[in-house]
Parts: C-alpha cells; sequence; structure tokens
C-alpha cells in the first residue's frame, strides 16, 4: 500500500504475440495485451466493476441465505466464495508460465471446513493463454466445492467502435434456455429461450436487463467476442466445462458499459430455498480424499 493505493504483487509472462500478467491477490489475472500493446482485459474501473478476472471458489454465485450446512454445522460463503480475496503464492514460473497456489488455513476452515490446495497456472503460448486448474483434498473426508472462471473483456476493443458493433459467436447453432436470476444471485427457477437455433447474439444492452445470462448445458465449448467492424476477437474456449455465464453490468450514469465477462463455470447457482447442504446442491463437485480435480480452458486474441 503505497500514497493509499493499492499495488499488486503481479508476475508476468509473454510469447511473441500476448502478454499476461496476474497477481498474487485471488491469483487474477490483471492484463492481456496483444503485439501491439491493445489491452483486451477489463481494467477494474469501480465506475462498472472493480475486479478484472476474479477466481470463483468454492461456490458459483451465492448461496441461499448466504450459507451452507456440513455435518450438522452452518456456514457462511458470501457471492462467489472467498479465492478472489485470497493472497495466493507464486509457486513457480518462467518466461512462458506461472502458477500461484493456495493453501487452506485457519480462516478458510472458518468459511469452509475443509483441507486443500488450490492451484492456478497460466501459461502462454503464440496468441493463446491457457488457464489451468488444480484442486487437491488435502483432508481425510470428502470435499465438495465448485470453481468458475469470471473474466471481463474490453468493448470496443478498437477505435472508433461502440459495443453495438460487437456479437458473441457460439461454437455451434444451437437451443439452449437461460436460466434467470433472482437479486441475490441465485436460481429462481424459471428460465426463457436464449439461443433457437441461432450460433450469435447481438451485445446489445438489453441482453443483461435480467442480469447474468445463465446457461446450464450449451452444447457449444466455445464462445467469441467479436468486432463485425474491424474483426478483432477474444476466443475462450472451455471442454469439459458443464455451464457458462455471461454478464456485463447495466449502463450507469457513466455511459455504456464498457466490458463484456464470459465465464466458464464447474458449478451453477443453486434454486432460491433449496437445500443448505453444500454436497447436495446441484451442480456440487466431490472430490475424495488424497485426490485431485483439474480443469483447463484457454483465451485466444487477435
Amino acid at each position: 500500500m503505497m500514497g493509499g493505493v493499492y499495488s499488486p504483487i503481479m508476475a508476468t509472462i509473454r510469447s511473441g504475440k500476448i502478454e499476461v500478467s496476474a497477481a498474487e491477490k485471488g491469483a487474477e489475472l490483471q492484463s492481456i495485451k496483444g503485439p501491439d500493446g491493445t489491452e483486451y482485459l477489463w481494467q477494474g474501473d469501480a465506475a462498472f466493476w472493480n475486479r478484472r478476472s476474479p477466481l470463483l471458489f468454492p461456490n458459483v454465485g451465492a448461496l441461499p441465505g448466504g450459507t451452507f450446512s456440513h455435518r450438522g454445522r452452518t456456514y457462511s460463503l458470501g457471492n462467489h466464495g472467498f479465492a478472489r480475496g485470497r493472497d495466493f503464492r507464486l509457486a513457480s514460473s518462467s518466461p512462458d508460465r506461472m502458477r500461484f497456489e493456495l493453501r487452506s488455513d485457519e480462516a478458510t476452515r472458518a468459511l469452509y471446513p475443509f483441507d486443500f490446495l488450490l492451484a492456478v497456472s497460466y501459461e502462454v503460448e503464440g496468441d493463446r493463454l491457457s488457464v489451468g486448474w488444480e484442486v487437491r483434498n488435502e483432508g481425510g473426508e470428502e470435499m465438495s466445492f465448485s470453481i468458475g472462471a469470471h473474466p471481463g473483456f474490453n468493448v470496443p476493443l478498437a477505435p472508433g467502435e461502440r459495443r453495438e458493433d460487437y456479437e458473441i459467436l457460439f461454437e455451434k447453432a444451437e437451443r439452449v434456455d437461460r436460466l434467470l436470476l433472482n437479486s441475490d444471485n441465485v436460481r429462481t427457477g424459471e428460465a426463457e429461450p436464449f439461443l433457437a437455433g441461432q450460433d450469435r447474439v447481438g451485445l446489445q444492452a438489453a441482453l443483461f436487463e435480467k442480469g447474468a445470462v445463465v446457461l446450464a448445458s450449451p452444447a457449444s465449448r466455445r464462445a467469441t467476442l467479436r468486432s463485425r467492424r474491424s474483426g478483432r476477437f477474444v476466443e475462450l474456449s472451455f471442454p469439459g466445462f458443464p455451464s457458462l455465464g455471461l454478464w456485463s453490468p447495466k449502463d450507469n450514469d457513466h455511459g455504456p458499459c464498457p466490458f463484456v465477462c464470459i465465464e466458464p463455470w464447474y458449478g451453477i447457482m443453486p434454486l432460491a430455498g433449496s437445500t443448505q447442504e453444500l454436497r447436495d446442491k446441484e451442480g456440487v463437485l466431490r472430490l475424495a480424499p488424497d485426490k485431485s480435480f483439474e480443469a483447463e480452458y484457454s483465451i485466444r486474441i487477435g
């Protein structure tokens, strides 16, 4: 902390076509730049949203009442969990790869009663950033959790463009509903059509009037934010991920919101009023003692 401004401890990796920085706080991405210096990652302006790419763990979204139960005890967890606010350790780094690690401690066990290792790795090759997760159960009982990504991307990416020049292009033309959320960021149980045989949606402000777009089982394994004018794009590939979120805050007095989030998840917001037992919540992963869960998604820019 210097002069009242937080200065994150960061590490940077590079290829010839992409430069990526991440902070020890939350192992959160801080920058994704192209070879011409274009910044693709939202830079956290509090006028709209003060984060950039938080890691969601051990829950995606909120919990009904903000609590869950385990072995007869009730625990409190905030929206999207606690990992994004914790200091990770930079465990290893090289010119093109870095790995951050967080281990459970007394503070995490007060919120979430499991012993774990949570590792986040970033690796660049060409125009692509690969993001890897490892969750290892280091305790003596089955561990229940969800995990998700929440990166925000600048819109527009090129001078002279508007948000309305952009669309989100899906890998496949498909039929998929969006699951609606209430103001507490849990599911209402209602759904409405999102794609009805199309493979794209325009990035209009009305898309997010009802909050985040939550897709429980999209057929597509790739989604691309793309300008119809300049061709600039951010492509996310998320093989194996069961759920996808799209989000952008509503426009405000500062103007149109200048970013959109594309969020691959292993997990989903629970139903309002649903069971408080963590292991029984929809989309929760269960991990036996001494076992590890691994997943990876990638971001390509152009």
